[in-house]
């Protein structure tokens, strides 16, 4: 069976039998993202809700201020993995109060959350004398709009920026990075450390890419014509990937251009969905 990780977008065949007589647990091995695949029509398990823990680890806080979707399940599963006692929040309101409350010491947020942006939050828990010990992760859009123009690590006072497609060992080293004295690595993963700076540097070049050339993208996607309109750029970003990531690593993978076909695929689906899709397939 051929699957496509949600995580860091690249192909690989699994052995799996078909049809699926129950669900069964599969590795990506390029990023090591652990996927369910379940039967046709099982139900797989509700989302968390509002105000309430995956699961109980009797570790620190957490806290999740996101919508409800698939990756902040994954990140509420990563962190209570790691010994977090997450707590989840829809919008702004009411999430300020309970990190103030439970003096949460990682707080991970949306930063166009709804009702208080994230970014505001994150402001004013760093002006808060009393949550000195608190450490804020943000999450950025770069495959939903073109937002961002600065690094918001630097405007907004938070202690690492995230987007919202990144792998689980790469997210786990950010944990580390924030937390030292937890173990959060076996030391066989420190080894992939090379896979995700590529991976991290396929995403930026794509930021740049879309930042500075927004129309083009836009027509691309809308035309079905992106990788033609936007040849020299990719070709650029490329040469830049190329000289920056160790030959072994480029040998086995090839992050810029799954990240390229990700995020295109990502704009292409939700062209359908608001009604206006591409002119070409």
């Amino acid at each position: 069976m051929e699957l496509i990780c949600r995580q860091c977008a690249s192909r690989f065949r699994a052995a799996v039998r078909t049809p699926l007589s129950g669900p069964v647990r599969v590795v990506c091995p390029g990023c090591g993202k652990q996927m369910v695949l379940r039967p046709a029509g099982e139900t797989p398990a509700p989302m968390p809700a509002a105000g309430s823990p995956p699961r109980v680890s009797g570790g620190r806080r957490a806290v999740i201020a996101d919508e409800p979707r698939e990756f902040r399940r994954f990140l509420g599963e990563e962190l209570s993995g790691l010994g977090f006692d997450v707590t989840f929040f829809d919008s702004g309101e009411g999430a300020l109060e309970f990190i103030r409350s439970s003096r949460a010491e990682l707080v991970v947020l949306n930063v166009y959350l709804k009702g208080k942006l994230g970014v505001e939050i994150s402001e004013e828990i760093k002006a808060d004398a009393s949550l000195s010990r608190t450490r804020i992760v943000l999450i950025g859009a770069l495959f939903r709009a073109n937002r961002f123009r600065a690094n918001p690590t630097n405007l907004y006072g938070a202690d690492e920026y995230i987007e919202d497609q990144i792998p689980s060992l790469e997210l786990r080293q950010i944990v580390g990075r924030l937390f030292p004295e937890l173990s959060v690595m076996a030391p066989e993963e420190l080894q992939s450390e090379e896979y995700d700076e590529a991976r991290r540097l396929a995403r930026l070049i794509l930021s740049d890419i879309v930042i500075y050339n927004t129309e083009k993208v836009d027509r691309g996607i809308r035309e079905g014509t992106f990788f033609e309109v936007l040849k020299d750029e990719i070709r650029e970003g490329r040469e830049y990937y190329e000289t920056r990531v160790p030959v072994k690593v480029r040998r086995k993978t090839d992050f810029f251009h799954d990240t390229i076909e990700q995020f295109v695929q990502m704009k292409r689906e939700e062209l359908e969905k608001a009604g206006s899709g591409p002119a070409h397939t």
